[in-house]
């Protein structure tokens, strides 16, 4: 079982269960079961055969454990670190910027909990960084249009505003990007930002 890490705690503790196509160990049993029942008298199943069954279980299991230790250790090596996961909303692709202050399981799923107070799934990130690769990608940016979330009074996004971004600061260890309204320069935090438009 897995408990909450780090800044957020959830309520009671999460168990990773095998859903799906994965056969578990009570399955393999009734399967087994039902070949002994069943198998042809003449031709009976030999002990060596039941072994080498058993055998195989065994280590697909063992594979199993240790590939699901191994996404752990993976997400784990994500805790207090910048990332950059892209999630399909309302049918478009939204850039999800946070530091990972936490992680949790849910339905043999990874979910990662962000500074900005965003959940996502492990699988959609697509960037995990340092201070210096933060740096790296901010720079990236300078030059570029950017989409900024805009919430209605109840805090739902309810549009997109376009931004020419001039520059970036880093404030509190909080990136945020530099654009010029008029002639006033403003900054956004990057958390706010729906996404780059990387062509042209």
């Amino acid at each position: 079982m897995i408990n909450a890490i780090g800044g957020s705690t959830t309520s009671g503790t999460q168990t990773v269960t095998k859903t799906g196509n994965t056969l578990g160990q009570d399955a393999f049993l009734h399967l087994l079961v039902t070949e002994l029942k069943y198998q042809d008298p003449l031709d009976p199943l030999k002990d060596r055969d039941f072994i080498a069954q058993m055998a195989q279980f065994s280590t697909l299991e063992q594979i199993q454990k240790l590939s699901k230790v191994g996404e752990l250790q993976q997400v784990t090596s994500m805790l207090s670190r910048p990332v950059i996961a892209e999630v399909h909303s309302n049918g478009m692709m939204e850039m999800v910027y946070g530091r990972v202050t936490g992680i949790r399981t849910f339905n043999g799923r990874n979910l990662l909990m962000l500074d900005s107070g965003r959940e996502i799934d492990a699988q959609t990130v697509v960037s995990v960084m340092d201070e210096q690769g933060l740096e790296q990608y901010l720079k990236s940016i300078e030059g570029r249009r950017a989409y900024v979330r805009v919430y209605n009074e109840i805090g739902e996004v309810i549009d997109l505003h376009e931004i020419f971004v001039t520059g970036y600061r880093i404030q509190d260890g909080k990136p945020y990007l530099l654009f010029k309204d008029g002639t006033e320069e403003k900054a956004i935090p990057l958390t706010e930002v729906w996404g780059i438009a990387w062509g042209g």
